[in-house]
Parts: structure tokens; sequence; C-alpha cells
């Protein structure tokens, strides 16, 4: 038997920072949306207590440092089984950019295992699974949607998503590791902002998707700009070229452009493509 799954990646439609937690982690407030940019996943199985994993990109470890392998294994501990299986990981989605790929990849081995080993497991219990990975996880769980994400990321409203945008997404050639950027990040004086306000005020029945791009908000992105100039042309080149929204996702260091004609997109990922840039052209996943 062989099951084939797929591992979305996702975007920051903002990300505010609101300050850290007792238990290490930090508070946010953002929303999540999947993309069609994903990961591959191929499960067999394998012989009681096995986890064998491959992977097509040679610099990722396929050790118990994974966090796929780490997945088998949460999941093996929560429910007691000790069943082996064997993973080939086709990675796509680039590492160390903000676009949660190890997230996804962890996510889609508690929703395979579920089915693969009929554990029966609720989505709830899998996110539950899923937070002892990464704060990212839980959102992944459900595979596709968009959500405003609270709490270090376990606290998530599915909102609805019915808008036609594009997104270029551009990747700087630089990697910003997701301990760094929260070791360096420094708190303003004022933090809540126009983002915050106006999650805080949807109405999550009909998220009102042009106002949401108007109050885009990534608090890391002054830090990330300032380590690497670059960023801010980048941003402005998106802009220029008819982005409604450009911004960073997550802690970095993926750069996105969001448009509403895909002709105009497809120019955009063309023009950074030619530059040997290493580029996406996406859609919501939901």
């Amino acid at each position: 038997m062989e099951i084939v799954e797929y591992a979305n990646a996702k975007i920051n439609l903002g990300l505010k920072i609101l300050g850290p937690r007792r238990d290490g982690f930090h508070d946010i407030l953002s929303v999540f949306q999947t993309i069609d940019l994903c990961d591959r996943l191929v499960f067999r199985p394998a012989a009681r207590g096995r986890i064998v994993l491959a992977c097509d990109d040679p610099a990722l470890s396929v050790g118990p440092e994974n966090l796929v392998h780490e997945a088998v294994v949460a999941f093996r501990d929560y429910t007691g089984m000790d069943r082996g299986v064997e993973i080939a990981l086709e990675k796509r989605i680039p590492m160390g950019a903000g676009l949660g790929g190890g997230s996804s990849d962890a996510a889609a081995v508690l929703r395979v295992l579920n089915r693969m080993w009929e554990a029966g497991l609720s989505r709830r219990e899998l996110r539950d699974i899923g937070a002892t990975l990464g704060s990212d996880v839980p959102f992944f769980v459900r595979k596709n949607g968009t959500a405003i994400v609270r709490g270090r990321g376990e606290k998530l409203r599915y909102v609805p998503w019915s808008a036609d945008v594009v997104y270029a997404l551009v990747c700087p050639g630089f990697e910003v590791p997701t301990g760094w950027a929260y070791a360096n990040y420094r708190k303003p004086l004022t933090v809540y902002g126009d983002y915050a306000k106006f999650l805080n005020s949807v109405n999550f029945d009909d998220l009102p998707v042009s106002d949401l791009l108007c109050h885009i908000e990534n608090d890391f992105l002054p830090l990330v700009a300032q380590t690497h100039p670059e960023t801010r042309e980048i941003l402005s080149r998106l802009t220029d070229a008819g982005a409604v929204v450009a911004s960073m996702s997550g802690s970095g260091s993926t750069l996105y452009g969001a448009f509403t004609s895909r002709p105009v997109a497809e120019a955009v990922w063309a023009r950074f493509k030619a530059e040997d840039f290493r580029v996406f052209l996406c859609c919501p996943a939901v």
C-alpha cells in the first residue's frame, strides 16, 4: 500500500508579535493562508518500529531531528502504536523562508498515519500532537484554509476566502532562522497598530479581503530589512509593478506581492526569474 499526500505552504497575511509568554514562546496575531506551493510525501508500510525517511534535497537532514521523523515519533507516543513507516519527501517549499514547509510536512504525517494505521484520532487530537512539534503545525492539520491565528499558533479561527488574488513569491537568497528572528526582535513602544485593530473588529463570517490587504503589517520586517537592505528594494519593485500589497511571510525571508491580475503577476514572476531569483507564482489553497 502506498499513500501520496501533499503538504501546502502558507503565507502570513500580516504578523504581530504581542509579547513573550511564560512558556518561552510569543503570543502572535496573524492571518495564515495556505497556498498551492507544496511538498509531496509518499508513505509505505515498513517493518515494526522502523522509521525510514528519504528526501530529494540533500541539504535537509533525514535523521531523528527532521520534523517529519519527529512527527512519526510523536504520533506513536500518543497512540501507543509501534508500527513502521517509510516516507519519501519531495521538497519544493524553500527552507528557512517563513512558508511553514517543515510544519506542513509534519502535519501531513499526522493526517496520513491517522488514516494509514486506522488510529481514529480527532482533528483536535492531531492538533494537540502537532502543538508539541511546532507552533505552526496545528494550523496545517486541516491541510487547506485561511485562519486568524492567535496565542503561540494554537488558537485558530477559520474564515472564508473568496477573493481572486495571485501571489508572486520572491526568495531573496538568504534564510532567516525563526529562533534568530525572535531573539533579535525588539518590541516597539506602540505595538497595537491598525492591523490588530482591524482583526479584532472583523466579522468572522465575512472577511473583507480588500480591507485586510490594506492593513498588512509584519513586525519582523524592520529587523530583516535592517540586516538585509535588499528586502526593501524587492518590496518596492513588487509594489511598483502593481501589487495590491507587498510584504514578508512569517519571520522571512520570502517576500510576496498580492496581485488581482494574473497576467501582471506572471510578468513580475518572469522578471525576477530572469534575474535568477527563486520565485513562485501561487494562488490561495482554500
